[in-house]
């Protein structure tokens, strides 16, 4: 079967797409022509497309042959990209051209095992170091490197007094080994003016004590002039990884002292970083100020202090930013906490970015010396928070009990909720709640209505034929947070008189087949404020009505709705669905697109395969990404 020649330049992208879905179906050689002409379309898309179509079927002959043609670089690119598609299914044929007498086919081949990683390429790597090509033992010893195996680092060890286009590619390769043994050989060349910052680098990315060593040696042996800022760095790196405080190196802490003033911010932070993770001293203090100023994230524990349990009582007498880091060690090392000083820090925590370091330190904690401090830290919070923190109570909850027992200023209502979240009986809360006025029972109910003994006792019907307006809204959220499905009657009944985004969300999450009729009936209203709700909730109910619906409302409404509406098919879309979203496949909306390719590939039949092919080339990255996905299964 023959494939028409129009220049490249000439292909529209229609054309490509086209050209594209129909590859599977040529003959050979048809097809061998339309592939590279595809791969000389300047469109990144269609290119990417055409790889990854040649990868799935061109031959290893065909692919080699791209690998030797030196007149045409377009294609010996691509027929090592289509190989490093393949993946591991290249590997022998890797190997195999290893052993090919052009110097540039070996090299090609060294990029393709580095790109693969197989440990199995190790050996073969190995035998390529004697390679007479300077440029392809070059290769040879980075991908080695990249490997990170260390019982290569013997070999990389030769390169390091070999020409300098290898000593360089040694000296990375053995930082990517992350081999002790590379240590001393690389503090060696510390004093070389070129390899310097190399092997300075190759050290931190090794680490461990020997590194900390050697980086600290070379630091103080040149007066602390050797590349600074780049030698504290990587100190301070090395410092954090280590999974002890280190031996003392004699003059190193006086030194980093004296960089702590150092009118070179990048000095002052590591030279700090690298104090603190040494261990305790004198110089804590300015260390900790230091480091706060430059990472001003009480909720993010700087690696530097993940060893400082001995800096726990500071920090919680501390303010702000220290007080949260403070927090964040006592939750990672509660045995080493004193209570009395957390319960005071907790006494004084106002800042709102303290609520996650809080939070973490409560969830590792529990002291009867921590109710009273508790109790105050929960009635500070606004309503939302003291949700989050509502999980929590159990974990204190008989010394909470206490502190609310000699308690004579706490609400009625926050009394009762602080009750049930520390494990009144159902029964007693539900009593308890009956003689509250409407409008208390409902806050109380907002803050409760995750638990389902107490919610089921309640006498939704009742409440829900006398004021609908009021407890319609809470019957939704209860519904949903418990799976009260007892209730959805109620709820599509309320609906069907006066829809609100409460309902229409609860009825979808239900997921209440019953209720489809009713948000088709609201669905047709157009309402712009309950569209989303009544379009997401008919894709999670799903069935044909529901999803007849969806496809009309896709091709009828308003972009943004009409997005919801194809997402909302997509979940539950079945083979009926397929001709819909085939006819939609090139839409102009990248977000329909997506939804094709989803739908196709999900539920799709073999001759989707093409229209697919013709999605894996979106100019779009996610749409190209979720087809190549389903192409690839």
């Amino acid at each position: 079967m023959a494939v028409a020649s129009p220049r490249p330049d000439e292909l529209s992208f229609e054309g490509c797409i086209a050209l594209l879905g129909r590859i599977p179906g040529l003959e050979p050689g048809a097809r061998v022509e339309a592939i590279e002409r595809l791969l000389r379309v300047p469109n990144p898309a269609v290119r990417g497309a055409a790889l990854r179509v040649g990868a799935a079927f061109l031959s290893d002959d065909q692919l080699v042959s791209y690998l030797r043609n030196e007149a045409d670089d377009v294609l010996r690119s691509a027929g090592l990209e289509m190989l490093k598609i393949r993946g591991d299914r290249s590997f022998a044929l890797a190997v195999s051209l290893l052993q090919d007498r052009d110097s540039d086919v070996v090299l090609q081949a060294l990029q393709l095992l580095d790109h693969l990683k197989n440990p199995r390429g190790l050996q073969p790597l190995r035998r390529a170091l004697q390679h007479g090509h300077p440029n392809v033992v070059q290769a040879a010893i980075v991908a080695i490197g990249h490997l990170g195996d260390a019982r290569a680092v013997k070999d990389l060890l030769e390169f390091l007094t070999a020409d300098p286009w290898l000593q360089v590619a040694a000296v990375q390769a053995l930082g990517d080994a992350r081999s002790p043994a590379a240590v001393r050989p690389l503090e060696r060349l510390l004093s070389d003016p070129v390899l310097a910052p190399l092997a300075a680098e190759a050290l931190g990315r090794i680490g461990g004590a020997r590194a900390f060593g050697a980086l600290s040696r070379v630091w103080l042996r040149f007066d602390h002039k050797l590349e600074s800022e780049s030698v504290l760095t990587l100190l301070a790196h090395v410092l954090e990884g280590l999974p002890r405080f280190p031996k003392p190196v004699l003059g190193l802490r006086a030194a980093l002292s004296v960089e702590l003033s150092s009118p070179i911010r990048a000095h002052r932070i590591a030279a700090a970083r690298s104090l603190l993770a040494m261990g305790p001293g004198a110089e804590d203090p300015r260390a900790l100020a230091a480091v706060a100023a430059a990472e001003p994230d009480p909720a993010s524990l700087p690696v530097c202090l993940a060893r400082r349990k001995d800096l726990i009582r500071y920090l919680l007498t501390q303010r702000g930013v220290l007080a949260g880091w403070g927090f964040l060690l006592a939750a990672r090392c509660p045995k080493a906490v004193p209570i009395r000083t957390l319960a005071r820090a907790l006494g004084e925590a106002e800042d709102p970015e303290l609520f996650g370091p809080v939070m973490q330190a409560l969830s590792r904690l529990r002291d009867p010396l921590l109710g009273p401090p508790v109790l105050d830290y929960y009635l500070r919070l606004s309503a939302e928070a003291r949700t989050s923190l509502a999980r929590l109570l159990r974990r204190h909850r008989h010394a909470l009990r206490s502190a609310l027992r000699n308690r004579r200023d706490v609400d009625a209502e926050v009394r009762l909720v602080l009750s049930a979240l520390l494990g009144a009986p159902a029964r007693e809360v539900v009593a308890a709640l009956s003689r509250l006025s409407d409008q208390n029972r409902a806050v109380v109910i907002s803050q409760l209505s995750h638990s389902r003994a107490i919610m089921r006792r309640l006498p939704w019907r009742e409440w829900l034929a006398r004021e609908p307006a009021r407890y319609g809204r809470l019957a939704a959220q209860v519904a949903v947070n418990v799976g009260l499905r007892e209730l959805t009657p109620f709820l599509r009944a309320l609906a069907e008189r006066e829809p609100t985004p409460e309902l229409l969300r609860a009825l979808g999450e239900l997921g209440d087949p019953e209720s489809v009729p009713v948000l088709v009936s609201v669905l047709g209203r157009r309402d712009p404020a309950l569209l989303p709700y009544v379009l997401t909730g008919l894709g999670r109910i799903g069935g044909a009505e529901a999803r007849r619906a969806l496809r009309e409302a896709a091709a009828s409404l308003e972009a943004r709705d009409a997005r919801i509406a194809y997402r909302a098919l997509s979940s539950c879309a079945t083979a009926d669905d397929l001709p819909f979203f085939r006819q939609v496949s090139g839409h102009s909306d990248w977000y329909v697109r997506l939804a094709c390719a989803e739908v196709l590939g999900r539920v799709g039949r073999p001759g989707d395969r093409a229209v697919l092919l013709q999605l894996a080339a979106d100019p779009n990255p996610t749409v190209a990404h979720e087809a190549r996905a389903f192409l690839g299964r």
